[in-house]
């Protein structure tokens, strides 16, 4: 089962105001269903999804009690076996026509519905069950659209998306019109919204463990970058240290930069923090992070330097 599908169930569950299920029918009519114009007319509604069908007979149910109609179901062979479902309309054809102004694209009730932001979440909550679609949060591609045909739709649609500050945007894909969100928190606003609460908040908690996995992910990564950067630059200390008491003359040297060399030598992947630490607590010599740099770089031009007097004589 897709995560699509686990949305729209949630939504199936959700107990709304009986304000809202005139709003909700109207969605559901406009992205799910055709008018077939003969005589006489009849109103074929189609999904993919079995409970959305039975909730669009439900919502006609509870305005048209003579509401007569025709369930059946077909296979689509292309290319996945997908079952499509259907209702055909008999009647009140006409009443259904006029009270829902399906006729005209610019329904007398958009208005209505924009005014009232309970109405445009019952709006959109038809619209999505019928041509809606989210990516599973697993995915870093955060993606939720729904698809229409009409300009006027689909900017219906952003307005009321958008109304709740979801930055709702419109493409076009072949002969379709696409409304989308990418953001993950607009996603999960709409979610919210359309009162899919429990899907909601599988998508929230996926989205905040993805972050903690790649926040830990990332601190290991700059640790190890650390670790083989720390690594790197004891091994070139050492080598300088090797030098200085293979051919220099350490009494030459002061007792600072002896400590030095003793503490690099005894701790060689140790940190410039850690031997700062270590030199305070296991010395009781107090050095800063730059002071010890600076003995450390000045034990290297020492040797350096005797290196090149030594080449010079």
């Amino acid at each position: 089962m897709s995560f699509s599908t686990d949305v729209k169930e949630d939504i199936l569950k959700l107990n709304t105001d009986d304000s809202m299920h005139f709003v909700e029918a109207e969605a559901l009519l406009r992205f799910g269903s055709e008018i077939i114009l003969g005589n006489p007319k009849r109103i074929h509604f189609s999904t993919s999804n079995m409970a959305v069908l039975r909730f669009f007979v439900r919502r006609l149910k509870e305005i048209y009690k003579d509401l007569h109609y025709e369930l059946f179901s077909r296979q689509m062979q292309k290319l996945q076996r997908t079952t499509i479902f259907s209702c055909m309309i008999d009647a009140p054809v006409e009443a259904i026509l006029k009270d829902f102004d399906l006729l005209s694209e610019h329904s007398s009730k958009k208005q209505e519905i924009l005014s009232e932001p309970g109405l445009m979440k019952a709006y959109l909550r038809g619209a999505f069950l019928v041509k809606g679609t989210v990516n599973p949060p697993e995915t870093s591609n955060y993606h939720l659209e729904m698809v229409t045909d009409t300009d006027y739709e689909a900017l219906f649609l952003q307005k009321c998306m958008n109304y709740f500050e979801l930055n709702a945007r419109i493409t076009k894909r072949r002969n379709h019109l696409i409304v989308y969100l990418k953001e993950k928190d607009s996603i999960i606003d709409f979610l919210r919204h359309i009162g899919a609460n429990v899907m909601m908040n599988e998508f929230e908690n996926i989205v905040i463990r993805r972050g903690l996995a790649a926040n830990v992910n990332r601190l290991m990564n700059i640790d190890v970058a650390n670790q083989q950067k720390t690594n790197q630059s004891s091994k070139e200390q050492l080598k300088y240290i090797r030098y200085l008491e293979r051919y220099y003359p350490l009494e030459k040297l002061d007792d600072k930069l002896l400590l030095v060399m003793t503490v690099r030598k005894e701790n060689p992947e140790a940190s410039l923090n850690e031997m700062v630490e270590i030199i305070n607590q296991s010395y009781h010599t107090e050095i800063t992070k730059s002071g010890l740099n600076h003995r450390l770089r000045h034990l290297k031009e020492i040797a350096l330097d005797y290196e090149q007097k030594r080449k010079d004589d």
